[in-house]
C-alpha cells in the first residue's frame, strides 16, 4: 500500500470528523434557536424538534470525543513523562496504551450492546434510537484505530524525547 495513502486517510478523517462536529453543533443552534422562537409565536409549531436535538447532541458529544483523541488532546497527566528516563517511559507508555485499548473495547462491546438491544423509538417521530445510540460504538471504533496506530508506532518507532500519546497517523 502506499506510504502517502494513511497521512491522505488521517487528513479525510480529520476533516470529515471536524465538519461532523461543526454541522452537530450548526444544527443545534438552529434548533434551539427554533425552539426559543416558538415560545414567543405560538402559531409556529416544531414538532419532535427536542429529539433531534438529542440526536444531534449525542453524535456532537461522541464524535468530538473522538476528534479530541484523534489529536491526542484530551487529558493527560504529563508529569511522569517529564520524571521517567525514556525506557521506563516506554514501557509505562505501552502499559497506558494496553489499558487504554482494553477500556475501548468495553466501551465499542458494550456500546453496540446498548444500541442494538435498545429497542427504543422517539415518542414523535417514531425513529428508531439506534441511531441515537450508535454514537457510541462508531466512535469507540474511530478513536480504537487511531490508538492502534498510536501502540503501534510506541511499539515499533519509539521516539525516546516524545511523550506517547494518541496523536496522528
Amino acid at each position: 500500500m502506499n506510504a502517502g495513502f494513511w497521512p491522505r486517510l488521517d487528513a479525510f478523517v480529520a476533516t470529515a470528523l471536524r465538519w461532523f462536529v461543526v454541522g452537530c453543533l450548526l444544527g443545534l443552534f438552529v434548533l434551539l434557536t427554533l425552539g426559543i422562537v416558538q415560545r414567543s409565536v405560538p402559531a409556529l409549531k416544531l414538532p419532535g424538534y427536542d429529539e433531534l436535538i438529542e440526536l444531534l447532541f449525542a453524535w456532537l458529544t461522541f464524535m468530538g470525543a473522538a476528534a479530541l483523541w484523534r489529536e491526542g488532546a484530551l487529558y493527560r497527566v504529563g508529569a511522569l513523562d517529564r520524571l521517567l528516563p525514556p525506557g521506563a517511559r516506554r514501557v509505562v507508555g505501552i502499559g497506558i496504551n494496553l489499558l487504554l485499548l482494553t477500556l475501548l473495547w468495553v466501551f465499542v462491546a458494550k456500546g453496540w450492546e446498548f444500541a442494538s438491544q435498545s429497542g427504543e423509538s422517539t415518542p414523535f417521530l417514531q425513529a428508531d434510537k439506534i441511531w441515537w445510540y450508535a454514537a457510541i460504538p462508531v466512535s469507540g471504533l474511530i478513536m480504537t484505530a487511531y490508538h492502534l496506530a498510536a501502540l503501534w508506532r510506541l511499539l515499533f518507532h519509539p521516539m525516546p524525547d516524545v511523550a506517547p500519546e494518541v496523536g496522528l497517523l
